[in-house]
């Protein structure tokens, strides 16, 4: 595991716990698949899903600890899931710095894997949910696929709106966040007020962290991102920065930017991605995303504020601000 949770060692040491289930949940695969999975699992990130179940958890009085560590499990192997089919989507060769579960054993098969880790993670949920958090659980699902296709179908249109990118990453990224911060407080069954007030925390984070995510596509570091910057873009992936620089060129009259991404083949050529990226970056489209991702920011610190446990509201604003200091 990475560094990131040192600083919270309790937290830290639960992790390796959720790392260790979802260890056991791949070791149930056969054949080919089994060491591809097992390679892919134990090179997860932060864990920031799994995390927000442990640290909202710890909300109210009862130890949820264990049932923390399985909801957060199963969140976690959702969103790995989740990653395998973008990459297929994607055509993808790298995943977080490593070669990609696709680009190991191809489309079809990696379809599979995916689906393998989706059925994992519903085995640990089912029957062991109230009726209640299952019926979240299943429309977060819902919502991360319904988002996947609208993405896939739009692909090589740049010129989508702002709502209608919003809503692509309200089911890709901060749906998972909200389920995980619901998820862990819901476990303390104190009301239904504090469940969604945890909902819309999650939300706003998941929100900020994408939209933050997809601006550092636009000008972070290749090595510390692990993949080339400008991917989305080259994809015909229309984000933030570049729907913002759209924007502002609209005001200003102006539709060089436009001019360049009219009726292009996709995958972009390394010239026309390079030209994109500089032109949104001159045409002010970063800082106009980063202004919205701030907007959430301080949208979910709002909320944060209202738990009334002001450990677990440490936590998560110690979360928060690393996560928004991110390098480039």
């Amino acid at each position: 595991m990475s560094d990131f949770w040192d600083d919270e060692p309790h937290i830290q040491a639960q992790l390796q716990v959720v790392r260790k289930t979802i260890g056991q949940t791949v070791a149930t695969a056969h054949g080919f698949i089994k060491p591809i999975l097992e390679d892919y699992v134990n090179s997860t990130g932060k864990m920031l899903r799994p995390a927000l179940v442990l640290i909202t958890s710890m909300i109210g009085n009862q130890d949820r600890s264990e049932d923390a560590i399985r909801v957060g499990s199963v969140i976690e192997l959702i969103h790995l899931a989740s990653l395998v089919h973008d990459d297929i989507i994607d055509r993808a060769p790298k995943r977080r710095g490593n070669t990609s579960v696709y680009a190991k054993i191809g489309a079809k098969q990696a379809v599979l894997a995916g689906d393998f880790l989706l059925a994992r993670a519903l085995s640990l949920v089912s029957g062991k949910e109230r009726g209640g958090d299952s019926q979240v659980v299943s429309r977060a699902l819902t919502r991360l696929c319904e988002s996947e296709l609208e993405q896939d179908a739009g692909q090589g249109d740049f010129f989508i709106d702002r709502n209608t990118y919003l809503r692509r990453i309200g089911g890709k990224t901060a749906s998972l966040f909200a389920l995980s911060c619901y998820s862990g407080v819901a476990l303390q069954e104190i009301n239904e007020t504090m469940n969604k007030l945890a909902h819309r925390i999650g939300y706003c984070m998941g929100m900020a962290f994408q939209i933050q995510d997809d601006i550092l596509d636009y000008i972070g570091s290749s090595k510390k991102l692990g993949k080339h910057t400008g991917g989305d873009v080259k994809s015909g992936i229309p984000t933030l920065p570049l729907i913002c620089a759209l924007e502002l060129e609209n005001e200003w009259g102006k539709q060089e930017l436009k001019n360049v991404l009219t009726d292009r083949k996709i995958p972009l050529d390394q010239r026309t991605t390079k030209q994109v990226l500089s032109l949104v970056e001159e045409l002010g489209g970063i800082q106009k995303a980063q202004f919205l991702a701030e907007s959430y920011k301080m949208r979910a610190l709002e909320e944060i504020h209202r738990l009334g446990n002001p450990e677990v509201e440490r936590m998560l604003i110690s979360l928060f601000e690393k996560l928004s200091a991110r390098s480039v």
